[in-house]
């Protein structure tokens, strides 16, 4: 799968009303992943969600980019065990008959 970075950074903050230092953090922890192109950072447009939930996480309710990032943390744990715990009842359906 190709990853198209077609999404300027400042156009993305202006849109949003944030600071680009609030993007930088978020890269720095990374959280989000930018790439420069003739000199300009680009957003890709398959993190465009994800970008959007974390700055509603700082804006709405004020937690800073550290706390940000142990949020994700959790947030993508809890997704794998949910995984885990599905295809673990998959394997018993099998047996359960």
């Amino acid at each position: 799968m190709t990853t198209s970075y077609n999404i300027k950074v400042s156009t993305f903050c202006n849109s949003h009303g944030i600071a680009t230092s609030l993007l930088d953090s978020l890269v720095e922890y990374e959280l989000v992943h930018i790439r420069v192109i003739e000199s300009e950072p680009y957003l890709a447009q398959e993190e465009l969600p994800k970008v959007e939930k974390l700055i509603r996480l700082h804006q709405d309710m004020g937690i800073n980019p550290e706390g940000i990032q142990a949020i994700d943390h959790l947030l993508n744990r809890v997704i794998d065990l949910q995984k885990e715990v599905h295809n673990l009842k998959s394997r018993l359906n099998r047996y359960d008959s």
